[in-house]
């Protein structure tokens, strides 16, 4: 069974116990980071990965706390001996941020360097990306400061699948992403105010109401969150099991 593995779950004004949001989508035969927060090698070792065995990276929106850790996971996977591929997705902003930080920090001077090759995505409402290894992956457009996806990640075999907000204010295109998962994980910045390009713990319970997921999953917490509070604000609008993440917290689907 496949699963996902938080490898951190913080805002990007976070705690001393929490990196920020990023996750190891993990199959049989296939790994996938979605976005590439600080210390991605030493997360990564956390749980016994190995940055060369990354096949995919999926950036979400080129927000510094989302994509900071990009050439350090290529300058390690490189270290490792990557020689296959590694495949990077976002958007057209997203992938010109990438690009520009390794070229800032002469990438091109390293000798036989891990192949990348690019993905651009222009989602105008759900689009599929290309097939990931066994998962297939949806996106659409969240509601941010700066353009930014949300993910629906499907394992083929099973058909059964988990979605992720990345950063957004209450939107609809997020919750038909979402319908029906067997989980949602979605921001929750706030307890129960409304803010601008991100949504709150009440806010969160609202949207996986809206998408009748089976659980709801909060993260992209701030350093001051309540775990019980932001359960209690989620609850009153989903009755299903809600759960504020912790790092290296890992769920099937």
């Amino acid at each position: 069974m496949a699963k996902v593995i938080l490898l951190g779950t913080g805002a990007a004004w976070s705690g001393p116990t929490r990196e920020n949001t990023f996750m190891l989508v993990r199959g049989k035969t296939t790994n996938v980071l979605i976005d590439c927060a600080g210390g991605p090698t030493q997360r990564l070792a956390h749980i016994g990965v190995a940055p060369n065995e990354i096949d995919h990276i999926v950036l979400t929106h080129n927000h510094p706390d989302h994509i900071y850790g990009f050439p350090l996971l290529l300058l390690n996977a490189w270290m490792a001996g990557r020689k296959a591929p590694i495949h990077v997705y976002g958007l057209k902003d997203t992938m010109r941020s990438a690009r520009k930080m390794l070229k800032a920090l002469d990438f091109n001077l390293l000798p036989n360097f891990t192949p990348l090759k690019y993905h651009s995505i222009t989602p105008n409402s759900i689009t599929a990306l290309p097939r990931l290894g066994e998962f297939d992956i949806a996106a659409a457009p969240t509601k941010h400061f700066v353009p930014t996806l949300a993910l629906r990640v499907t394992e083929r075999a099973t058909g059964s699948a988990f979605a992720y907000s990345s950063d957004t204010s209450p939107h609809r295109p997020v919750v038909e992403l979402a319908r029906g998962a067997k989980f949602l994980l979605h921001e929750a910045t706030m307890l129960d105010k409304s803010g601008e390009g991100h949504s709150s713990a009440l806010e969160a319970g609202v949207e996986a109401a809206a998408a009748n997921v089976g659980e709801l999953i909060l993260l992209h917490v701030p350093p001051d969150v309540r775990p019980k509070e932001w359960r209690a604000a989620a609850k009153e609008n989903f009755r299903g099991k809600v759960v504020v993440a912790e790092d290296f917290d890992a769920f099937e689907f």
